[in-house]
């Protein structure tokens, strides 16, 4: 086996019943994972859980305050290089404190001394 799955011991399908206004449909995902094949499900449930509130809250920031989305930057490493720019400076808003990425950023925006300080702390 290749190293870099020297450490897979299970695979996981999850189905799930997707409802929406307009249907209801039944929706399969596949993981890999590290855990043993006996793990307790409500084990694995909650690590699937807690990694996707994760994701989904980091995406919701990175679209909805920094427009990710939308953005028109698509040149070579151009988009990878802001999105890690992206990620450093919501991680750096949350270290200091802000829960609301939007108004820390209009908070510290204009304060140079305050974006060194966060920076080099």
């Amino acid at each position: 086996m290749d190293k870099a799955w020297s450490g897979l011991k299970s695979f996981i399908k999850v189905e799930r019943i997707v409802k929406t206004k307009e249907k209801i449909s039944k929706e399969v995902a596949y993981y890999i994972s590290s855990l043993s094949p006996f793990t307790n499900p409500k084990t694995i449930n909650e690590g699937i859980r807690s990694h996707w509130s994760i994701e989904n809250s980091l995406h919701y920031v990175k679209d909805k305050t920094f427009l990710e989305d939308a953005s028109k930057i698509s040149k070579k490493n151009a988009p990878q290089n802001f999105s890690i720019i992206r990620n450093i400076s919501i991680n750096l808003l949350r270290k200091k404190g802000y829960d609301n990425i939007a108004q820390g950023i209009r908070i510290v925006a204009n304060d140079i001394r305050q974006l060194w300080g966060m920076i080099l702390e």
